[in-house]
């Protein structure tokens, strides 16, 4: 089976191919210096830039899963963007879209493409929840088919991203009725079913990362910028505060820690913020990420998950990953990651591996053209 899969879920243009779960090429067309220097993402120019760039990226996906689909040289840009559509759908069976979470102007943008090349080529199309798709992006394969994992079920799944912090219970029912485990992983009986546990009650994690870094007087996205820094800082430079840590509930909340960060450098001249930027940017990492540890562990110890599961684009963050890979060694639990840093973040690549999983299923939109973005979309 061949994907194409398709996500604009935020400020990233991403397409890819996939056959299965194997990936054939994944492109992203980041626009972050287009956002910059607002210090966050302007939907707006999100949705035309994504206007802007779309078919380019599909283009490059399909050439790149296939260069014989480009076979001449057209005179201009648009013909030959065209050119290798055409002959790139041709090899595709599937089309697989970001419905949402996500801001709702720029999912329109993927949302209507994908629709219009499912009816121009006679494809069809699957709708895919973008969180689900940082779940799966730990069952991606490479060109070679590996890595080759051995997913037990119950799954305690953390995904952390700019836009969202959540712990998932992830089962796979068997459809067997005399047993009453689940099963492992099994691509001819995979139907996954999701319980949120817990997220955050205000902001996500990477959000909390970006309005530190704008408080510091730094660039955006903030994550990376603080990762940078906070290899020469000193984690116990500040006391912060852990928000919710002492309470049995599942759920996050960085508000509480934002606002003591804020509070306790407002009045500082910028000669003496800037002085101690690595010992900041590291205090403020560590509680963000103590707080993630915190509550995952008491999960652990709560659902007595067989694997644990981590995504999303604050897992690009090395110390992060270093961190999670003690805490599963502890509990003597296996852990997955995407095996590349590209799968942690917005990429298409990961929507394709749901949509392979919901064709096997035959979970196509019935109805094309009325097929919508859902920019408040649950798991």
């Amino acid at each position: 089976m061949k994907i194409l899969a398709i996500d604009t879920s935020c400020d990233d243009t991403c397409a890819a191919v996939l056959e299965n779960d194997k990936i054939l090429s994944n492109v992203i067309s980041s626009q972050t210096d287009l956002h910059a220097k607002w210090g966050g993402v302007v939907p707006d120019i999100a949705k035309r830039a994504h206007a802007e760039r779309i078919d380019a990226v599909i283009a490059t996906a399909l050439k790149r899963a296939n260069p014989s689909v480009l076979r001449t040289s057209p005179f201009d840009k648009r013909e030959k963007l065209t050119m290798i559509i055409e002959n790139g759908m041709k090899e595709i069976d599937v089309i697989a879209v970001t419905i949402g979470p996500g801001l709702a102007i720029a999912l329109g943008v993927g949302v209507n493409r994908a629709k219009e090349l499912a009816q121009k080529y006679n494809k069809k199309i699957v709708a895919v929840n973008h969180v689900e798709g940082h779940i799966l992006s730990n069952f991606a394969k490479n060109s070679q088919n590996k890595p080759d994992r051995k997913i037990e079920f119950p799954a305690l799944v953390l995904t952390v991203s700019g836009g969202h912090t959540k712990l998932i219970l992830m089962k796979n029912p068997s459809k067997s009725p005399s047993s009453k485990e689940d099963r492992g992983f099994d691509k001819g009986d995979f139907n996954p079913k999701y319980t949120v546990i817990g997220e955050t009650l205000d902001d996500a994690a990477g959000e909390a990362l970006d309005k530190a870094s704008k408080m510091l007087g730094l660039g955006y996205p903030g994550g990376p910028i603080i990762e940078r820094l906070a290899l020469k800082g000193d984690i116990d430079w500040m006391k912060l505060p852990r928000p919710l840590s002492t309470q049995k509930t599942f759920d996050y909340s960085f508000s509480g820690l934002k606002t003591s960060f804020y509070y306790q450098i407002k009045d500082w001249p910028k000669e003496k913020i800037s002085a101690n930027l690595a010992d900041l940017a590291a205090s403020f990492q560590e509680a963000v990420f103590d707080s993630l540890l915190i509550k995952y562990k008491l999960a652990i110890k709560e659902f007595k998950p067989k694997t644990l599961l981590a995504s999303g684009g604050v897992l690009a963050n090395k110390d992060l990953r270093k961190k999670l890979r003690k805490l599963a060694k502890d509990f003597s639990l296996p852990i997955y990651m995407p095996f590349k840093k590209e799968l942690n973040t917005d990429n298409a690549a990961m929507i394709g591996v749901v949509g392979y999983y919901k064709a096997l299923r035959l979970e196509f939109v019935e109805d094309i053209e009325n097929l919508d973005r859902m920019p408040r979309a649950e798991i």
